[in-house]
């Protein structure tokens, strides 16, 4: 694979692309359930507790992405739905699961394999920006307590911009905030609904980031499964 000279503008989604969603938010999990002694209230384990979440979590995001909910909606039902599971009926606990692992969630500093080495390595050559469908207040304190910030010209995020990815004025506004051309532009993310189709339709280059090694039938420029990889693309 030879390397791309065409871009300038490197465009990145946050969560589960650099900012290391499971290992952070399995952290929180873990001191949550230690401190509220969930396991007195019934739910079987730490372990059934984080594969909850994640389910729940997926699903509650995905309705999110498609529209079909608002910000409001995530936080309020994630922790209920998920007691409800273990047939806890506890709105008090509810919401105060629901915030303090918001509180606490972004501060977690964990991030994908080799995300600063990358970076840096990026950086030299190339404006670089960040692209999420995450919520402002989140994503700030995401980047700066990561110490990813220094490396970003721009941050959009579905908040700021009023478009939330796949949507294409989502890039268009992200593009024209980095005074980017899209021939310039490429997308780096690991959901193929949101960051790759959504980059595609606007007619921007991809790298589809798949550390899992999934199976799929989508159209991508570029396939990588580690970070480190981006070096023998740019």
């Amino acid at each position: 694979m030879g390397k791309i000279n065409q871009y300038k503008h490197i465009f990145f989604d946050l969560d589960h692309t650099l900012w290391d969603y499971e290992k952070n938010s399995e952290e929180v999990l873990n001191e949550l359930f230690l401190k509220y002694q969930l396991e007195k209230l019934g739910v079987i384990s730490c372990n059934q507790f984080q594969e909850c979440f994640e389910h729940i979590n997926k699903d509650l995001w995905n309705e999110f992405n498609k529209n079909k909910i608002n910000r409001d909606t995530i936080r309020e039902q994630r922790f209920l739905r998920i007691l409800n599971q273990f047939q806890i009926d506890d709105a008090e606990l509810s919401s105060k699961l629901s915030d303090e692992y918001l509180m606490l969630c972004p501060t977690k500093p964990h991030l994908m394999p080799f995300t600063i080495e990358v970076l840096q390595y990026l950086k030299e050559n190339y404006q670089l920006h960040i692209l999420t469908n995450g919520f402002n207040d989140v994503q700030k304190i995401k980047l700066e307590k990561s110490n990813l910030h220094p490396y970003f010209a721009t941050v959009v995020t579905s908040d700021s911009a009023g478009y939330k990815k796949p949507m294409t004025s989502i890039f268009k506004y992200a593009v024209e905030k980095a005074d980017a051309r899209i021939e310039e532009s490429i997308m780096i993310g690991d959901n193929l609904q949101t960051d790759i189709l959504g980059a595609r339709n606007f007619g921007m280059d991809t790298v589809y980031y798949n550390p899992g090694k999934e199976k799929h039938k989508s159209r991508v420029t570029h396939e990588i499964d580690c970070l480190s990889q981006l070096k023998t693309i740019f």
